[in-house]
């Protein structure tokens, strides 16, 4: 819903490029199955009824640890997405890093 498309440019995966090493890769999923790890875990605190403020803490945690991701993701995206579609002379990337920009810092 109200989703822009890109066009494919040799910035852009629809060219079929690699967007992400695979060490990033793997450090980003290594971290993502810890965050799944610690939603169960939250989960099972609310079903036994723990302490809310222990929850809140372990909520925070998870916040954090997407961050994180979050973080890894960004700087993959700027070295080598971004750079490679002003490298093609994408025009659209300019707006695309700013939307970017502008959602990570909410």
């Amino acid at each position: 819903m109200g989703r822009e498309v890109r066009p494919a440019t040799p910035g852009n995966q629809a060219q079929g490029r690699e967007m992400m090493d695979q060490d990033t890769l793997a450090d980003c999923l290594g971290r993502l199955a810890k965050v799944a790890g610690q939603v169960q875990g939250v989960a099972r605190m609310l079903e036994q009824g723990r302490y809310c403020v222990d929850v809140l803490n372990q909520i925070s945690a998870i916040h954090k640890a997407l961050d994180a991701v979050g973080e890894r993701v960004t700087r993959n995206y700027l070295e080598r997405c971004v750079r490679e579609a002003i490298e093609a002379g994408d025009p659209l990337i300019y707006d695309e890093v700013m939307r970017v920009i502008y959602r990570r810092s909410r």
